[in-house]
């Protein structure tokens, strides 16, 4: 099996790779481990992810893990305060690998390409934030070298319930 990274800025994407990307968003077994965007509507995160890709501002990055010409994983980075501005040396990024294809090494990988991009493209540091009882996530912060810096106590509220946050950084 061959796992593929792709720059969405210079490889573009089909519509069914988008449609891909937008269902493992919504995948109700991701949505456990993170903040949901969508609130389960793929419909919603297809057109919102086709129009990011489309006019990916300067600032902003997506890659997508691809498995065999497969969509099974992405990661995105966004540049905090634009190009411009007092943290506009900072990214926060974001990563999902669908259910079907975790614990394989695509997340850390997804993570590597993240931060090699990020400083290639002279962000000076990454900020990553995951539900705190996203272990897997934080372990796999921690390996790749990520510090953790707190817990943002009831920071997400999703039915009703209130969930804790675990921040993470690297400098890069």
């Amino acid at each position: 099996m061959t796992l593929e990274i792709i720059n969405t800025r210079k490889q573009k994407l089909t519509d069914e790779d988008i449609r891909a990307v937008a269902e493992i968003e919504e995948h109700p077994e991701v949505s456990k481990w993170d903040i949901p965007a969508f609130g389960g509507n793929v419909d919603k995160a297809f057109v919102a992810f086709k129009k990011s890709i489309e006019n990916l501002e300067t600032g902003n990055e997506l890659l997508v893990a691809q498995l065999d010409g497969r969509v099974v994983g992405f990661a995105g980075i966004h540049r905090l305060e634009g190009e411009i501005g007092e943290m506009s040396h900072v990214g926060e990024i974001g990563i999902a690998v669908h259910p079907d294809f975790q614990r394989r090494g695509i997340g850390a990988e997804l993570l590597k390409s993240c931060m090699g991009l990020a400083k290639a493209r002279r962000f000076e540091r990454l900020e990553a934030d995951t539900l705190s009882h996203n272990s897997a996530m934080r372990r796999l912060l921690e390996k790749t070298g990520f510090k953790f810096e707190g817990i943002r106590t009831k920071r997400v509220k999703i039915d009703g319930k209130y969930y804790d946050e675990a921040c993470y950084a690297i400098l890069i």
